[in-house]
């Protein structure tokens, strides 16, 4: 358990090119722009099998700030609370969305 992954960082691109880029890694990845419990989320997964995945991108002037998390198991399909990206609990499914946000790091700052 953990708190949410948190990020960031600056890139030379124009708001527009940014929300193109978010929304366009995003959506082909399987994720859902939706609001949930009052944030504007990109959200992956409904819980029935995996633990749905999250991922929040604000950004203006080439300022981002992107956040990371997953849902807690406390029996298959059943959550509550928030798991980071880091510790022993639940490696898999954190060393998987680790893996997206760090490419979507990448094509933000033109490395991908």
């Amino acid at each position: 358990m953990g708190k949410r992954f948190v990020k960031d960082f600056e890139v030379n691109r124009s708001d527009e090119e940014i929300r193109n880029i978010v929304t366009d890694y995003l959506s082909k990845g399987g994720f859902q722009f939706v609001n949930y419990k009052g944030e504007e989320v990109w959200k992956k997964g409904v819980g029935a099998l995996a633990a749905p995945q999250f991922m929040k991108v604000n950004f203006q002037n080439g300022k981002v700030h992107l956040e990371a998390w997953l849902k807690t198991a406390i029996l298959p399909g059943v959550y509550c609370g928030e798991m980071g990206l880091t510790g022993i609990w639940g490696v898999a499914i954190k060393k998987a969305l680790k893996s997206k946000v760090d490419l979507l790091i990448n094509i933000l700052q033109g490395a991908g």
